[in-house]
């Protein structure tokens, strides 16, 4: 029979690799090292790396806007005001006795005018930027433009909830972290009015409340939903949502978005190039043309409670 050997110096296919010395990775460490400053000293070389570092290091992850979820958008043609008729008023039948006459109910609608507004941003990049930035600085200003356009409307929208919650209802208030208790005491005055509360606004700081909830608090799928993703996604049919710029110890159940706010449109966010070659300067405008109005005040509620519990 013929002996089965394996050269000297190879390793049998599916053999355990033998652990690196310690010469050999200062060896291999040394051998990447020389490779980089032999990369960095041509311009393919450069250009490799650069691929390599196209991403900017983040510290936050980019802002989502949010608020454009707690209401009707639509585009709204140009020269058209922005008008909406509120509904009839509800009124009540009466029995009138027989050759009797009941009194004329007079049928008022009321017709507001909502008046737009603009959110404009203008950055500006040094053209040496182009040349001495390791990512494309100008896809990545564009990028962050259209997050801070985003970002203002939901600061506007968010203030607007701030403003109509108290038209009809007091805020409740609660000493310690977010309760079941204080979610409830919340929705039942919308409730109350016939309408369904469809969301629930609120910092991370609500969610540690919910994710610090006990057995007695959660049934079993919602408890298993925390221990998947750290925090409910939804509780009574209402769609949990969290945004930074919510006061820490602040939360604001809402009806659905028919029933609380209208987002008229007359021209959604455009990023157009503005640069100033005298100034050596490179950039863009960013531009959006609306208007917000809060259509139905019973469909906001507001709770407050202690974010440092």
């Amino acid at each position: 029979m013929r002996e089965n050997r394996t050269p000297t110096g190879t390793r049998r296919p599916g053999a355990p690799q033998a652990p690196m010395t310690r010469e050999a990775a200062l060896s291999r460490l040394a051998r990447k090292e020389s490779e980089l400053r032999m990369a960095i000293q041509t311009h393919s070389g450069l250009t490799k790396i650069a691929a390599n570092l196209s991403s900017p290091v983040r510290q936050k992850l980019d802002y989502q806007g949010i608020g454009r979820k707690f209401g009707i958008v639509e585009p709204w043609p140009d020269g058209m005001p922005m008008i909406y008729d509120t509904d009839v008023e509800e009124f009540t039948a009466v029995k009138v006795a027989k050759d009797g006459t009941t009194t004329m109910i007079e049928i008022k609608v009321d017709r507001v005018e909502i008046q737009p507004f603009e959110i404009v941003a203008r950055p500006k990049i040094p053209y040496r930027d182009l040349y001495s930035r390791l990512y494309q600085v100008m896809k990545r200003t564009k990028e962050r433009l259209e997050q801070s356009i985003m970002l203002r409307e939901d600061l506007y929208i968010f203030s607007l909830f701030e403003a109509a919650y108290s038209t009809y209802y007091t805020a409740t208030s609660i000493a310690t972290a977010l309760t079941k208790d204080a979610l409830a005491m919340t929705f039942t005055p919308i409730e109350n009015n016939r309408l369904i509360v469809e969301n629930v606004l609120m910092s991370a700081y609500g969610i540690q409340g919910i994710r610090r909830w006990n057995y007695l608090d959660l049934d079993e799928v919602a408890r298993q939903e925390v221990r998947k993703t750290g925090y409910i996604g939804s509780i009574w049919g209402a769609k949990l949502f969290i945004s930074d710029q919510v006061t820490a110890g602040v939360f604001y159940p809402t009806a659905g978005p028919e029933f609380l706010l209208w987002m008229p449109i007359r021209k959604d966010f455009e990023a157009v190039p503005a640069d100033e070659p005298d100034n050596l300067l490179l950039g863009f405008t960013g531009y959006e043309y609306l208007g917000l109005s809060i259509i139905n005040a019973r469909g906001v509620n507001k709770g407050t409670f202690n974010s440092a519990a």
